[in-house]
Parts: C-alpha cells; sequence; structure tokens
C-alpha cells in the first residue's frame, strides 16, 4: 500500500498516463520562467510608478515653497499696511480734533470753508 505514494520517475521523465506524468519537469520550468517574467514585469511597472510619485512630490514640495514665499510676501504686506493705516487714522484723528477745536471756538472768525 506504501508503494502508491511513490512516483514513478521514469513515468514523470518520459510521459504516463498519469497526470503529473510526461512535461511535469518542462512545465514546472516554463511556470518557474513565466512567474518571474511577471515579477520582473510587475518590478518594472512599480520602479515606473515610483519615478512618477517621485516627480509629483517634488513638483508639491515646489509649489509648497512657493505658496510659503507668497505668504511671507503677503503678511509683510500687511503689516506694513496696517501701520499705514494706523499713522492715516491718527493724521484724521489729529484733523478731526483740530477741526473741531477750530468750530467750536467763540472768539474770532472761523476760516472754515466746506467745499463739496
Amino acid at each position: 500500500m506504501a508503494d502508491r505514494y511513490k512516483v514513478d520517475q521514469r513515468a514523470a521523465l518520459f510521459g504516463g498516463r498519469s497526470r503529473t506524468g510526461g512535461n511535469a519537469i518542462g512545465r514546472s520550468a516554463d511556470t518557474n520562467l513565466e512567474g518571474h517574467a511577471h515579477r520582473e514585469t510587475l518590478e518594472q511597472q512599480n520602479d515606473s510608478r515610483l519615478s512618477e510619485l517621485e516627480a509629483k512630490v517634488s513638483q508639491l514640495k515646489d509649489i509648497t515653497r512657493g505658496i510659503g514665499r507668497e505668504t511671507k510676501e503677503s503678511l509683510g504686506f500687511l503689516d506694513n499696511l496696517g501701520a499705514t493705516m494706523d499713522k492715516a487714522g491718527s493724521l484724521l484723528k489729529g484733523t478731526l480734533g483740530q477741526l473741531t477745536t477750530m468750530t467750536s471756538a467763540k472768539s474770532g472768525r472761523s476760516g472754515l470753508l466746506i467745499c463739496g
């Protein structure tokens, strides 16, 4: 009974009636070659996609740096604009104070002329 589990080497090499006989060794080698070729193809695809991904990441990095530069420039502009507006507000406040003083003065004639 134990003999039925043994492989008939002669039938495996030269062909026989069993399904594993015949070119089983040759088919195994072909399968290995096909598997190797498939793995190589997958590796090439992965390398190609990795290169594309690296290019896109580099592009995003450049865009991010550009956004950072623009943000710094905009913040500098806004700080300068804020200081200028503060200065203009102070000048307007002083002018309004002088106008109020001049119009409320009872002595003398006010020289206020409103043009519209």
